[in-house]
């Protein structure tokens, strides 16, 4: 495996000076925030698929209290310019997303909509905020992974009771609601999963927290059938398949093996999924997927009246929006990724768009070939990038927690960059006595992390 070197954030004129400004808070104060913090994303990412209002909440607390921690630290220079460098197009998008919401005949709704993507900017920051000030211990990445699984079941099993009690014929998560947006969180959950699995099973083999994660997978899928979304029945094992060939992670063939064992068992036993897997190789015959055309022209309605900005963020449900543009009732959204985006926020918006993901793409393949990153963080990279890509033919693929959960994988497949922005302060510092003699199990990066 590819070795990841830290290189020295000085080169790059992010380096914080050695003595401490006067504002700078005490250790016991800085140890208290660190503990609210992490408690905040525990809450933040529980959330994501079960309670709208916690979520935004231990989102907007989190990201003020990783504001003032990295103020009193003396590290806000530094990891506010790493993160600019890292996300600047999303500022870009954020700034467009505001001037699209004023623009638009609705704006209200549209400022509600410029709403939703500064909370994905705010969780950029926090989440990659919490990874550089956990990067010296693996409890974290633990307790991250426990939050995201404890919420998914959570929120599945309120979707599941809805399935028995209402009679309804697919999953769809308590604060995600349809189907289709429970589907987008699954896969990209998925994603994160095998990542963290294969991440840390190329450092130590027999690593039983790796192991338990990707024996978890075949019960994500489960929920992932019972969204009957067939989009992401091709995209997520087309993604694990990439993912496994970069990392070369060829044990976790075995996890996509009896994921599509489990596949292959529900179109013989249920019905409706049965029909699913039969309909998948002719897509253009299904009526599901013809009924996107409209939405599709109405789209291209709304960017040739409004080019730059669209009709403003989260207008596409609108009735008056429909009535204009000649939509159909059913489409809450463009039902597509680029059309969803051409038609909300206009040729600026789907441009910083498509710059955030080359500009993501380039720091994970410059990092790597840098030996500052190892092959799982470009596989996690390339199986976002490409569902974004298969699953977008037919979802938006961004807005809400699908949205949060990108920002999350972006700050994972960059985790050791961040950890670099404390270096200069804890570098210095003289290991704890009680560490002495521990077995490094993450070589070559630090263990929160991962």
């Amino acid at each position: 495996m590819t070795q990841v070197h830290h290189k020295n954030p000085g080169a790059i004129g992010s380096s914080v000076p050695p003595s401490k400004p006067f504002w700078s808070f005490s250790s016991s104060l800085l140890q208290k925030m660190r503990s609210l913090l992490f408690a905040l994303l525990f809450l933040c990412l529980f959330n994501l698929p079960f309670s709208e209002a916690l979520k935004e909440i231990s989102l907007t607390a989190g990201f003020f209290f990783a504001c003032v921690y990295f103020f009193g630290s003396g590290h806000f220079r530094s990891f506010w310019i790493f993160s600019f460098r890292t996300g600047w197009p999303l500022y870009l998008y954020t700034g467009i997303s505001l001037l699209s919401g004023l623009h638009s005949i609705n704006r209200m709704e549209g400022l509600r909509g410029f709403w939703g993507d500064l909370e994905t900017l705010m969780g950029f920051l926090f989440f990659g905020a919490s990874v550089a000030v956990w990067k010296s211990s693996g409890i974290p990445r633990i307790w991250m992974t426990a939050a995201l699984l404890l919420g998914t079941l959570a929120g599945a099993g309120v979707g599941i009771a809805r399935i028995v009690i209402e009679h309804r014929d697919f999953l769809g998560m308590m604060n995600l609601g349809d189907k289709n947006s429970t589907a987008q969180f699954l896969a990209i959950l998925m994603v994160i999963i095998l990542f963290l699995g294969i991440d840390g099973l190329l450092k130590d083999k027999k690593n039983r927290f790796s192991l338990f994660l990707l024996s978890i997978l075949p019960v994500l899928a489960i929920f992932l059938f019972l969204t009957r979304s067939r989009t992401f029945l091709v995209a997520v094992p087309l993604a694990f398949l990439v993912m496994i060939v970069l990392a070369k992670a060829w044990r976790a063939l075995i996890v996509l093996g009896g994921i599509v064992g489990i596949g292959a068992l529900a179109s013989n036993f249920v019905p409706i999924l049965r029909w699913e897997f039969r309909t998948l190789p002719r897509p253009m015959s299904d009526g599901s997927f013809v009924s996107r055309y409209p939405t599709w022209e109405g789209a291209i309605r709304m960017w040739k009246a409004h080019p730059l900005l669209g009709v403003g963020p989260d207008n596409f449900h609108m009735a008056n929006i429909h009535a204009i543009y000649h939509l159909p009732e059913y489409a809450s959204h463009g039902h597509n990724l680029f059309f969803n985006l051409l038609g909300e926020y206009g040729s600026l918006g789907v441009a910083s768009f498509f710059l955030w993901l080359v500009v993501w793409c380039r720091k994970v393949l410059i990092a790597f070939r840098t030996q500052r990153l190892a092959r799982s963080h470009v596989a996690l990279c390339a199986g976002i990038l490409l569902l974004l890509l298969v699953g977008g033919i037919a979802h938006p693929m961004w807005g809400g927690s699908t949205s949060l959960m990108l920002m999350l994988s972006m700050v994972l497949s960059l985790g050791p960059l961040y950890a670099e922005i404390l270096e200069p302060s804890t570098s210095s510092q003289q290991p704890d006595s009680g560490s002495a003699g521990k077995k490094d199990v993450f070589p070559g990066q630090p263990e929160g992390v991962r």
